[in-house]
């Protein structure tokens, strides 16, 4: 929790500031009961209608004191929780942008997005109820306390005594609420990760008819989470009944006792006893208030928890290394004996050892689930290999910085995606591009057809996940974005795959225009490698065989059978 109250410290004079005036409404609220005493006590038996009249108007003047206070206070209130759930979903939005890939992976998307959402809105709340009710409600339980005390000591003893249980209470419900909450949390990302993987396969849902089977899976999952929010709600849910009965126990008691004080002391003490049991209800209500921000706490803890552990994951540093480890090879792509292992699994690559010249194409071919898009993970810096190194001009890619790294790729990946907007805004995500970039890299992926030569022409809109475009054009579109800026390294992971022969073709044949431009191209269609300079065949995460088309096919048995197969 100590990591989520430091978004407090900016703000923290507004947050005092709330917090006095809200204690400041607590004086004369509490001074109207008081008032009333008087007037029933010893203004009215007195017959003094001028004392009356002048008790009745301070009555009615703190009535507005209170109320302009705690609108002040409310409103300030307001102001602060908004900064701060600003800020820390800001801060928690940017450290999921910064996260090293395994780190996603073991976290998991739904559940980042769990956090940014519901945690950050608990935690949030409970900022509001402690800013609101932070110091009034304590204020309001002592200040009656001792004006009870005042009116009539006898009375404030049962107050008292039933307090220890309140406290007790909530003591003990809070301290079990706090694991229920947590894997509630847990539930709800499985409803986070069962809405977002629906709405990416809906059309593969609808076609295989499956929609009955995947409402069956999100009700299993959302009854999981019922069951949850039912078994916390059914425990914080004892606190209010069992504050009430014991509050009214007390008060039954204040009756009886004020009774027979009232029929001993006779009827001068009826304001008195009027006072007190309004004292009773103010103690009461507020007590329950403080109640429900223990129950509020509970939930926020559980919440604070999820988020620290995303905010204080290790940054990776920026700067590079003083002792940075140099490349023996003066080529530009290294790959010194790479091993990668996801988790404490088999090794995903194993032994991997290449090296590639600057304004080479280098083809990367295998089966399905062979490690090539691991490879690509791993030359893009997204993943530390488990032993060995990467070497990029030399440099080891650890301790290059981010986005020295990063600035040297152009990458269209297998799952890339397209947001809505236009498709020029797709295309340049919002880098600063002269149009004439813009234009060589549409035309140099053969995305002229559909993005330059139409009415609308870089102004047309795309879909949320280019819904209303073709798998071609929606690749064609991918491959303008990672050609544009000239980057170093030209990454295409498996990106030409809906792309028809004659098309994938002329891109390659573009792509080798680009002088001093790096390729690295991912496929399981040979046609699209076979014009590279070395390519790398991968079998098991493995390299079995290196070479180029015409010698991969005298030596490798894998890519004559990929060749054969594919009839070239």
């Amino acid at each position: 929790m100590r990591t989520v109250i430091k978004y407090v410290k900016p703000y923290l004079f507004t947050a005092l500031f709330a917090l006095i005036i809200k204690a400041v409404s607590v004086f004369s609220e509490l001074a109207i009961p008081k008032m009333l005493a008087i007037i029933i006590d010893e203004n009215v038996p007195k017959g003094d209608m001028e004392a009356v009249l002048q008790n009745g108007a301070l009555m009615l003047l703190f009535a507005v004191l209170t109320f302009l206070f705690n609108v002040i206070g409310n409103r300030a209130s307001a102001h602060v929780t908004g900064w701060i759930a600003r800020d820390l979903r800001s801060d928690l939005f940017k450290k999921t942008l910064s996260l090293e890939a395994c780190d996603t992976d073991r976290i998991g998307l739904s559940s980042l997005t769990s956090r940014l959402t519901a945690d950050s809105y608990n935690i949030t709340n409970f900022f509001a109820r402690i800013i609101r009710l932070g110091m009034k409600a304590p204020l309001m339980l002592i200040g009656g306390i001792i004006i009870t005390l005042t009116i009539d000591y006898r009375l404030a003893l049962i107050l008292i005594a039933v307090l220890p249980l309140v406290a007790l209470t909530v003591y003990i419900i809070t301290r079990r609420s706090v694991p229920i909450y947590n894997s509630q949390q847990q539930r709800q990302d499985e409803i986070v990760s069962r809405i977002d993987e629906t709405a990416s396969g809906i059309r593969v849902i609808k076609a295989l008819s499956k929609e009955n089977y995947e409402k069956r899976k999100f009700s299993a999952s959302a009854k999981a989470l019922s069951d949850k929010e039912i078994e916390a709600g059914r425990l914080t849910s004892l606190t209010k009944p069992i504050n009430d009965f014991i509050f009214y126990m007390g008060l039954c008691l204040v009756i009886v006792v004020g009774a027979c004080m009232a029929k001993t002391d006779g009827e001068a003490a009826s304001g008195k006893l009027l006072a007190f049991m309004t004292y009773f209800t103010v103690i009461l209500n507020n007590m329950i208030m403080m109640t429900r921000i223990f129950v509020q706490a509970s939930r926020a803890m559980a919440s604070a928890a999820r988020i620290e552990e995303v905010l204080l994951i290790p940054t990776e540093k920026s700067e590079p290394c003083e002792l940075a480890k140099r490349s023996e090879s003066d080529s530009y792509i290294v790959f010194d004996d790479v091993t990668f292992s996801y988790g404490s699994g088999k090794p995903a690559l194993e032994n991997i050892s290449f090296t590639l010249e600057r304004g080479e194409v280098l083809g990367i071919i295998g089966a399905t689930g062979s490690g090539k898009t691991t490879l690509i993970s791993l030359l893009l810096g997204l993943y530390k290999p488990t032993s060995g190194n990467i070497y990029i001009g030399g440099r080891e890619i650890g301790e290059i910085p981010r986005e020295e790294l990063y600035s040297i790729f152009g990458v269209a990946l297998q799952n890339d995606f397209i947001f809505s907007g236009t498709l020029k805004d797709n295309i340049t995500f919002f880098r600063e591009a002269d149009l004439s970039d813009i234009e060589a890299a549409i035309n140099t992926a053969k995305a002229r057809e559909f993005v330059l030569d139409t009415d609308e022409g870089p102004l047309r809109m795309a879909t949320t996940r280019g819904t209303n475009l073709s798998g071609g054009q929606k690749q064609r579109l991918l491959i303008s974005r990672a050609l544009l800026g000239n980057p170093e390294i030209v990454i295409l992971d498996d990106s030409s795959s809906a792309l028809d022969y004659k098309t994938d073709k002329a891109l390659r044949a573009a792509l080798r225009e680009r002088v001093g431009t790096t390729t690295v191209i991912v496929s399981q269609r040979i046609a699209s490698v076979m014009g590279a300079d070395k390519i790398l065949v991968i079998d098991g995460g493995r390299i079995t065989d290196v070479g180029t088309h015409s010698e991969l096919l005298e030596k490798s048995e894998i890519y004559r059978d990929i060749a054969s197969v594919q009839q070239i």
